[in-house]
């Protein structure tokens, strides 16, 4: 009988290469099926939102979950404003327009994305489109 059991995987988000979306946004890709060698597994993303920025904001097709790591800040979902702090999960139901805004913050805004699939987050596109890959550490020169 063939051992398909894939190895754990640990990271240190520090080591990984950010992917820049302007000066507002840095996001790091640091779990989806290219690093655990499965398809099917979460998507999870460390984003920043800088202090004093806001993000456009935008709709997904699927569900996507939000969880604040660290800063406080807005987030618009729909036509409601909620207040973000550290600690707070939130789940963004599939259609559901949603904008983090840190303006109003003298820290950066920490947080973690979980996606279903990879497929559904546009950030993993733009990555492979620049990088040619998902994942990429600091040291990697791409």
């Amino acid at each position: 009988m063939e051992n398909n059991k894939l190895k754990p995987f640990f990271t240190n988000v520090n080591n990984v290469k950010p992917l820049m979306f302007g000066e507002e946004y840095a996001s790091r890709m640091i779990l989806d099926h290219v690093v655990t060698g499965r398809d099917g597994v979460i998507q999870m993303n460390h984003g920043t939102v800088k202090a004093g920025c806001a993000l456009g904001g935008g709709v997904h097709d699927e569900d996507e979950i939000y969880y604040i790591l660290s800063g406080h800040g807005k987030l618009q979902l729909d036509e409601e404003i909620i207040d973000v702090v550290p600690n707070q999960v939130i789940f963004i139901p599939a259609g559901c327009f949603h904008a983090l805004d840190n303006r109003e913050s003298e820290e950066d805004m920490c947080i973690l994305t979980f996606w279903k699939d990879y497929r559904y987050n546009e950030a993993y596109e733009a990555r492979m489109k620049q990088w040619g890959k998902s994942f990429v550490t600091i040291d990697e020169d791409v």
